[in-house]
């Protein structure tokens, strides 16, 4: 009892310790150690003098970055100045527009940069001039189509679990650092189960030219002045500055927690995840109160489901937890409840709180690009088998319906983050595949809901033969014997062109085999080292692809436990060469022996052996039936 209550004085001493080190840091960021009044008067001539000194068109939404960054980019497009109709059709001739909701969007763009730069809106005649010119001419001349013309993509779990699965056992792909390959699982099942917006996972925001348009249109003295944009400061930007990565899934917005289960009375590792910023916060005018989502998880079924698994691998592996005693995957799924207590935070480190989950290969902790998880996500879907390549969007819209009448409107829009007055989600969200049978039910017969599942979602097309890259590399099917040219009266010089070539290319050859036969020699070595008993991703692709049914909890804990610790293994190696093991069909077993008794079995290995030393040839597949069947006594199916 002494040592017990000698253990609490020193805490509490820590504590006081700790609170007065911290006392001056707690103060607000933009709160002011000299304190002045100022007069009604004297903050009225200042007001007026700041808004005297704002440029005109700079307010509400195009005083936003990104704002700034499209007003800039039409700036650099073109220079010069013009009319609507002609930057339109300047556009149109240079860049690739195929829809003209896109060239519609540049004009509005331009709009922007015509009033930044004149100080005055355009025209509305004018503006509705150019829209039926747009309208009219424009799209003929340019072949432009409808906005959404192929469709928006809704996934569902069926997506998700052959994404999962391909990434985990057949992707024959090579990512910089295994830990990539975990980071877009998890990113995955993040996408899927929240319904975010990839920008809130990975680094989406949009990065300034270095042409110097956007300090030639935005210069202090065209914002106004230096203090404008501080007396606007919202508290979402303040927020913003306090996290250090506003836009990106930190250790700081995930909190893991053990609580006890109110039915079965065990305890279970939980998670949640807090989204601070949607896209309506991002708007200046707005209602600028943060608005917290928060997300709850719970341990699934099935392994390749579970997200906790990954954060915690992922967690393990950053070594971010602050219990010492948190260096294995075991140790944080045996944590359990003492005493009356239903539930268990598991903290961070502080130096961990401020850094992103999902991170590039390097040592600057710096946020996964969004580019890089639209690329992998483009390249696996489409080497899964996929007709068109996932979007990260499809999770989100395949979220918003997976809501859809399960739960209210009122906690879809929560989950979307969306304004219930908008109908946000009807409007741009909402399947277009109808999911629901009325031919049947018009019939008054019972309704194919498993049919309409697989018909109104992504994976109806699919086909585990296809590849990104299905383009054969036989030249000759491509030249087609087009390419003659003898007798021709250019014949001397392209035979002359020819041997040009082919020596050039010969001697390119010659030097990238030379060079890769040094490379070999020198890493041959360094390679066999780090792939001798690199298996870890075999058994776990058997773990989480594999898994049998009807575990018990205990059973359930252990291989979810497995499959983690696979996880971060896998997270501090790296690929050197090509998973050339995978297959891509997978084989079909046909277990004949199991359902033949003891006698029958050792019969049928005998004849198996007798023939086996025989050069038996047959003629056709009924031959072939036959012989199996008269003198192995086994009948196969038609």
């Amino acid at each position: 009892m002494p040592a017990r209550c000698n253990q609490g004085l020193m805490m509490t001493g820590l504590f006081i310790n700790h609170f007065h080190f911290e006392m001056p840091t707690m103060r607000h960021p933009h709160e002011s150690t000299n304190v002045s009044v100022m007069t009604p008067e004297r903050e009225f001539r200042r007001n007026r003098f700041l808004q005297s000194r704002i440029h005109f068109g700079l307010h509400g939404k195009a005083a936003q970055l990104r704002n700034k960054i499209n007003i800039a980019g039409m700036l650099q497009k073109w220079k010069r100045p013009s009319d609507g109709d002609g930057f339109l059709d300047y556009l149109c001739q240079i860049c690739r527009i195929k829809s003209w909701g896109a060239s519609w969007e540049y004009f509005r763009q331009y709009k922007q940069l015509y009033a930044s730069v004149t100080g005055r809106y355009m025209d509305r005649n004018n503006s509705l001039e150019v829209k039926k010119l747009h309208d009219a001419v424009l799209i003929r001349r340019y072949d432009l189509q409808p906005p959404c013309n192929r469709g928006k993509d809704v996934a569902n779990v069926d997506t998700l679990l052959v994404l999962q699965t391909f990434n985990i056992k057949y992707d024959t792909g090579i990512f910089s650092w295994e830990r990539h390959r975990i980071q877009l699982s998890g990113c995955y099942l993040g996408l899927a189960f929240t319904g975010a917006r990839p920008a809130e996972f990975v680094d989406g925001e949009r990065k300034s030219s270095k042409n110097g348009c956007l300090e030639e249109l935005f210069t202090r003295h065209a914002t106004g002045s230096p203090s404008c944009d501080e007396d606007k400061a919202p508290m979402i930007s303040q927020e913003c500055e306090s996290r250090g990565h506003p836009k990106v899934l930190c250790y700081e917005d995930i909190l893991l927690m053990v609580v006890r289960h109110p039915k079965s009375d065990e305890d279970a590792l939980a998670m949640s995840i807090k989204f601070v910023l949607s896209q309506n916060d991002l708007c200046l005018g707005a209602d600028n109160k943060p608005k917290p989502t928060i997300f709850f998880f719970s341990p699934t079924r099935r392994l390749i489901f579970c997200f906790i698994s990954v954060i915690v691998s992922l967690a393990v592996h950053d070594s971010a937890f602050a219990a010492s005693k948190f260096t294995s995957v075991r140790a944080v799924f045996q944590v359990r409840n003492r005493g009356p207590i239903k539930c268990t935070p598991l903290r961070w480190k502080e130096e961990w709180l401020k850094r992103p989950v999902f991170r590039r290969h390097d040592d600057s902790y710096r946020p996964l690009l969004y580019q890089k998880l639209y690329d992998d996500m483009e390249r696996q879907s489409l080497d899964a088998g996929e007709e068109n390549a996932i979007e990260p969007k499809a999770w989100r819209r395949g979220a918003a319906n997976a809501v859809n009448g399960s739960a209210s409107d009122a906690v879809r829009d929560q989950m979307m983050r969306h304004d219930p007055k908008w109908a946000t989600f009807n409007s741009a969200y909402i399947n277009e595949k109808v999911g629901f049978h009325l031919q049947n039910a018009f019939l008054d017969e019972p309704t194919e809901d498993g049919l309409l599942a697989i018909l109104s979602h992504i994976g109806l097309m699919r086909d585990p033969r296809a590849s990104k890259d299905m383009v054969p590399d036989e030249r000759a099917q491509l030249k087609g014997g087009q390419y003659r040219i003898k007798g021709s009266e250019r014949e001397d010089r392209v035979r002359e062109l020819t041997k040009l070539i082919a020596a050039k290319e010969a001697q390119r050859k010659k030097a990238i085999r030379q060079a890769y036969r040094e490379d070999y020699f020198h890493n041959r070595p360094t390679w066999d080292i780090d792939t001798d008993g690199q298996e870890e991703d075999e058994y776990l692709a058997q773990i989480l692809c594999n898994q049998p049914n009807n575990l018990s909890s205990g059973k359930l804990l252990e291989l979810r436990i497995q499959a983690a610790e696979l996880m971060v293994v896998l997270c501090g190696k790296r690929e050197t060469v090509k998973r050339t093991r995978i297959r891509r069909r997978a084989q079909v077993n046909v277990a004949v022996e199991e359902s033949l008794g003891p006698e029958a079995q050792a019969t049928a290995r005998r004849r198996e052996a007798d023939c086996r030393g025989k050069a038996l040839e047959f003629k056709h597949l009924n031959h072939f039936k036959n012989h199996v069947e008269v003198v192995h006594g086994l009948k196969l199916r038609a």
